[in-house]
């Protein structure tokens, strides 16, 4: 084997990477010339549709405010259907477009299909919806440009679990779950993280969900004497249970995930005082002049992520660097405050809010002990 002129294949190989990689939008220095482009990949048709629009609105919400500031922000909106199919045609609308970044994506099966076709055209992600861990924990092996301001799938347990270390560090409490695999998964690692602070249940039960009464359940859990409740389990039935609670003669202070913060057409009303722990919903500080209501759902995300992005674009395109270093480099000021990326691509942003039912509606409130 001739060493010498392998050597001299290898850099020439190397030396067309690198132009190819000077090419690519999301790899090589943002150019500086034109608006910055922002895709924003969303379902905008079928079932998901009305979370697909609070993602566009955001993005363009952004985009308005961002070009009266400083340089002009377009966005080319591309429906990903939540499908395989869907993302696939929604990146390569991307590409075409030749947008800068991409924000967006709320389904896991459009995201996973769009990413390699972002990846070839150096085209950066900012996810805003799908929590699927592998998404970021083998980004380094597959090469994914992506960035990630949802929170990851395990989040609802910590934060869960950071509420109940608040409230009942030294006070007896049970964790009931529905049997569902999301409800037993919630509740196992809601207790892992306790259990390591030191926090072990006083009793453990589960129900069947969807049934009209839950007086077994009820009668179980105050023979217990405790009166702390973590429930995994959606909001019809965590109503019932606090009701035929009550019926029982159990006051019960009960803490549930953010399946409570789902809307409900159930026959039976959440009691006074029930607390949820989700994501935040509302984004006051984001009313434009003459908006009647503050953002919803995923606007105040899909509006950050512009934020992200634009500022990234231009970093890059103004000190000569690649949108992906400035991306992972930075510190980031939105409106949701200020975010950074990990190694994996994932944020520091915290959405996790503890709400309380009062008066029929949740309301935000402080974690008290």
């Amino acid at each position: 084997m001739d060493l010498c002129r392998t050597a001299s294949r290898s850099r020439i190989a190397a030396s067309i990477v690198l132009v190819s990689l000077a090419l690519m939008p999301g790899v090589a220095a943002a150019q500086s010339e034109g608006p910055v482009r922002i895709g924003v990949a969303a379902p905008l048709s079928g079932t998901s549709a009305i979370l697909g629009e609070q993602v566009r609105a955001g993005a363009e919400a952004a985009a308005r405010r961002l070009s009266q500031d400083g340089g002009a922000v377009e966005t080319v909106a591309a429906d990903t259907e939540c499908t395989p199919d869907g993302g696939e045609r929604a990146a390569r609308s991307m590409v075409e477009a030749k947008v800068t970044a991409a924000v967006g994506f709320l389904c896991t099966e459009a995201l996973e299909t769009a990413l390699p076709i972002l990846r070839e055209a150096g085209i950066p992600a900012i996810v805003v919806g799908v929590r699927a861990n592998r998404i970021t924990d083998k980004r380094a092996k597959s090469g994914a440009l992506v960035w990630r301001i949802a929170p990851r799938s395990d989040a609802e347990a910590s934060a869960i679990a950071a509420v109940l270390i608040a409230r009942w560090r030294d006070l007896p409490f049970g964790i009931v779950e529905d049997g569902s695999i999301y409800g037993r998964g919630l509740a196992d690692a809601v207790r892992s993280r306790l259990e390591a602070e030191g926090m072990k249940p006083s009793t453990l039960d589960n129900y069947r969900p969807a049934e009209e009464k839950q007086f077994g359940l009820a009668r179980r859990l105050q023979k217990t004497g405790v009166t702390r409740f973590f429930i995994a389990g959606d909001r019809p039935d965590i109503a019932v249970i606090a009701r035929d609670a009550a019926a029982s003669g159990l006051t019960a202070e009960i803490v549930g995930g953010e399946s409570l913060l789902d809307e409900s057409s159930a026959d039976t009303p959440l009691p006074e005082g029930i607390i949820a722990i989700g994501p935040q919903t509302e984004f006051p500080t984001l009313v434009e002049g003459g908006s009647a209501a503050p953002p919803q759902g995923y606007e105040g995300p899909a509006y950050a992520a512009v934020e992200i992005a634009v500022a990234a674009a231009r970093q890059a395109a103004a000190g000569g660097k690649a949108i992906a270093d400035v991306l992972n480099q930075t510190a980031f000021t939105t409106a949701l405050g200020t975010i950074r990326f990990d190694a994996k691509g994932d944020s520091d942003l915290d959405l996790y809010r503890s709400f309380t039912w009062q008066g029929g509606r949740f309301v935000e409130t402080a974690v008290q002990p």
